[in-house]
């Protein structure tokens, strides 16, 4: 190999890690996880509370999260994600999801026009009280960055204790998911939102 190529490639891999550092990352490919069988989209709707996640750079000190799905005329499924950040009040992001016609549990979400679209896989949910999402890219096989979601309908469900949430965490380490990665904020003494 070029000293060329190698400096490139030394060159890609700094980026690399530099941008995997403030995330969750690990070793190897991407886990291989099941989804959920004969996922509703429809069922899926409405609002999820936040009750623990991996971390992620974008997410930052975020908590009291709220994510409000709605489906759109085009059939795609209008992300409305609302959170605290201490110092900053409330933010609003505002994304597109659409799901895979060949197996709707695997969908694609971007909040922006020109960002190519995120995996969104629900790996498990009974619709009315828990979800688990799922989000991996493996670099070259060798690292691969993780986003892991664990959603509840009740908020009580989300206090930042990991009790509450047991037999979810047990699903995800099932699915082959490190769960002492998981951090817990929780929708304990949220400020009330004047608007989000």
């Amino acid at each position: 190999m070029s000293a060329k190529i190698q400096f490139a490639c030394l060159l890609v891999a700094v980026y690399l890690v530099g941008s995997i550092n403030a995330q969750v990352w690990d070793f190897g490919p991407c886990p291989k996880v099941t989804v959920q069988d004969n996922f509703d989209v429809a069922s899926y709707l409405g609002v999820w509370y936040e009750a623990a996640r991996f971390y992620a750079e974008f997410q930052g000190d975020a908590r009291c999260v709220v994510a409000d799905y709605s489906l759109k005329d085009n059939g795609h499924v209008n992300v409305l994600n609302s959170a605290y950040f201490p110092g900053e009040g409330y933010q609003s992001a505002v994304g597109d999801a659409k799901a895979n016609p060949d197996n709707p549990a695997k969908l694609g979400v971007k909040f922006s026009r020109w960002s190519p679209r995120a995996k969104y896989w629900v790996l498990d949910t009974d619709y009315v009280e828990s979800a688990l999402v799922h989000s991996c890219t493996s670099i070259f096989g060798l690292v691969n960055v993780q986003f892991n979601w664990i959603l509840v309908r009740d908020s009580s469900l989300s206090t930042g204790d990991a009790s509450k949430i047991q037999p979810q965490l047990t699903k995800f380490e099932k699915q082959g998911i490190d769960v002492s990665k998981f951090q817990f904020y929780g929708h304990v003494n949220c400020p009330p939102a004047t608007t989000v």
